[in-house]
């Protein structure tokens, strides 16, 4: 089993990460399916459609007059047409979900794991679906509002001065898990996340640079089907506009990059306890109140250069 709070470097970061995963990958995919899939599906067929229709554009403008006005108008109407609006709006829920999931099966594991309960039998811990899901119910309100907000104060700082945007985007990078597991509102939430990363924002930054680049590669697998489509169409190998090939591969694009985000908000999840365990120590407190009935495991002292 993993102990959550723990000090951890660098490198023992991203290796728990994988860790985690791969010990709790069927709770965690699980998950991920019932409560991400129909979002993620949805953004992927709607983005689909939205390609399909700049394809059938593109072929129409081609064999019809390229200097036609109009034509101007029309790629605009079929850019920004409802199938767009569908996109932005539930691949932004998608990614919502994914992390909401995400903190809530560590927040679970965290208590079945803690020196206080049962210990699991064979050291396997038994998440559900429906633990998952009452434990995300109660967050998604505010966690919208957090996420909607953060956005906003990182995209407003960014377009008037880059590097503080930057900062603030790291920074608000912890919103979320902050909210999950301690169920605070968007000020306590601000002001907690100032706190944790104080001194280790190059720590947080430097992981999410590295986790990003990790699930980017890995998410080349889901891609690459949507690029193939998309080229054999322009060679004219496949129908013009081809509908339900890029809507295929659309949506394993689209959900395969989406779940793929578990790996940064299980890392981020990590940075977050071991935040807290180097201010607060929370899990050497736990640890203390244990002996004598469990034993502690090792932590580790030093976070390296980040």
């Amino acid at each position: 089993m993993i102990q959550l709070f723990q000090q951890r470097d660098f490198g023992d970061k991203i290796n728990v990460t994988f860790q985690y995963v791969s010990q709790n990958f069927k709770s965690l995919a699980l998950c991920l399916l019932y409560i991400v899939g129909p979002v993620a599906l949805i953004a992927g067929i709607a983005s689909g459609v939205m390609q399909s229709n700049i394809f059938s554009l593109g072929k129409m403008t081609q064999d019809g007059d390229s200097d036609d006005p109009t034509n101007v108008f029309r790629a605009f109407q079929t850019i920004f047409s409802p199938a767009f609006g569908l996109t932005i709006l539930f691949s932004a829920l998608a990614i919502l979900a994914v992390s909401l999931v995400t903190y809530a099966h560590m927040k679970i594991y965290a208590r079945k794991t803690s020196p206080e309960a049962p210990q699991p039998l064979g050291g396997t811990v038994d998440i559900s679906v429906a633990e998952v899901w009452e434990e995300v119910q109660p967050v998604i309100g505010r966690a919208i509002v957090i996420g909607i907000l953060s956005s906003i104060i990182a995209g407003v700082a960014t377009l008037f001065l880059i590097i503080p945007g930057i900062y603030v985007a790291i920074v608000l990078s912890l919103a979320l898990v902050v909210t999950s597991f301690e169920g605070t509102d968007f000020g306590q939430t601000w002001n907690r996340c100032f706190a944790l990363i104080r001194d280790k924002w190059w720590s947080t930054f430097g992981l999410l640079f590295v986790m990003g680049i990790i699930s980017g590669v890995i998410g080349l697998l889901f891609t690459m089907p949507a690029g193939i489509i998309g080229f054999l169409i322009g060679m004219k190998l496949l129908p013009a506009g081809g509908s339900i090939f890029l809507i295929l591969g659309s949506v394993v694009s689209t959900v395969g990059s989406t779940l793929l985000r578990v790996l940064i908000y299980v890392a981020l999840g990590f940075q977050y306890t071991n935040l807290v365990e180097r201010q607060e120590g929370r899990g050497l407190i736990s640890s203390i109140d244990s002996i004598g009935t469990t034993p502690s495991q090792p932590r580790a002292t030093d976070e390296g250069e980040y």
